[in-house]
């Protein structure tokens, strides 16, 4: 009698991916077909089944040892107490952050005003100078202006002698 993976999974009551995990992990002997797929005989299948009763003794013992999955009131209270902690100081750095983050960024505001009112005086001299030179370039051209015309007369009057 020669069964395929599959065949041998319905009998057992798994999937045929458990069976071959159990041949791998135990070296179960038993030969491949020309395709590669797992062809069992009566004795693996054997073995197989003392596998699976095995693993469920030892799922059932597992199981009967485990507590239920029941908490008590006061675990509960002791878990959201931890839990309400832990957010208040997750609550506490991440105000810390946040100031630190505030007081960084005034201070980057505090220079950049401070470059700008440096920049805004030099601005200022410069008008001052350049009112200063206009001031002067116009006094200057007034003055020439008063001191051409007596220069005509002057001229105009020397016209008058041959």
């Amino acid at each position: 009698m020669e069964l395929k993976t599959s065949n041998v999974a319905k009998r057992l009551g798994v999937s045929p991916k458990t069976i071959q995990r159990w041949v791998k992990k135990y070296h179960i002997p038993c030969q491949k077909n020309e395709a590669g797929h797992y062809v069992f005989d009566a004795e693996a299948v054997s073995l197989l089944e003392q596998i699976k009763f095995e693993q469920g003794a030892a799922l059932e013992q597992r199981d009967s040892q485990d507590p239920p999955n029941q908490f008590s009131a006061e675990a509960l209270v002791a878990v959201y107490n931890q839990l309400a902690s832990r957010l208040q100081h997750i609550e506490h750095t991440l105000d810390q952050k946040a100031d630190d983050v505030v007081s960084v960024q005034l201070l980057q505001h505090r220079q950049e005003i401070e470059e700008l009112a440096s920049h805004l005086h030099t601005l200022e001299q410069r008008i001052a100078k350049l009112e200063e030179n206009a001031n002067k370039e116009q006094a200057g051209a007034a003055e020439n202006a008063k001191q051409k015309p007596k220069r005509r007369r002057l001229g105009h009057f020397m016209s008058l002698f041959p």
